[in-house]
């Protein structure tokens, strides 16, 4: 799970510990939670980490804020991911970018703190398609600006 680098998202960081305590959350669970002031007492946690591959390969389920690269990194692989909106942040290209990935079923928007239970046991079981960017071809792209 990721809260990004930007902005801490408590909030989403102590909804994950307290499922993990009520048992909700069975799995092992890392968390980086960037700037954030709260501090988990049923999972692993990092503050920050210049590479999140290792975390991501791991993950059954990657939870992560909006972040566009986060996003890309993911679903270009095919990772199951949840992407939760921080309500400290409103509006911007990343929701453009999180409704088309959820409509080509490359990820999971999960627009509340509410919904995360749910789109958890989702993740689980839904087949997730692995984004294809499309591919330049130079002899298109010239014959496209010719």
């Amino acid at each position: 799970m990721t809260v990004g680098t930007s902005l801490p998202h408590d909030e989403l960081i102590m909804k994950i510990d307290s499922l993990v305590n009520e048992g909700k959350i069975k799995a092992d669970v890392v968390a980086q939670i960037g700037e954030g002031k709260y501090i988990p007492k049923n999972i692993e946690y990092i503050r920050f980490a210049p590479n999140l591959n290792e975390y991501y390969h791991e993950a059954d389920i990657i939870i992560s804020n909006c972040g566009a690269g986060t996003i890309m990194e993911n679903v270009t692989k095919g990772r199951k991911l949840i992407v939760i909106q921080n309500p400290d942040i409103t509006g911007g290209h990343e929701w453009e970018l999180v409704t088309k990935m959820e409509k080509g079923e490359h990820l999971i928007w999960c627009k509340g703190l509410d919904e995360l239970e749910r789109s958890i046991h989702s993740a689980s079981t839904m087949q997730f398609k692995r984004f294809k960017p499309k591919q330049l071809v130079l002899s298109e792209l010239i014959e496209e600006i010719a």
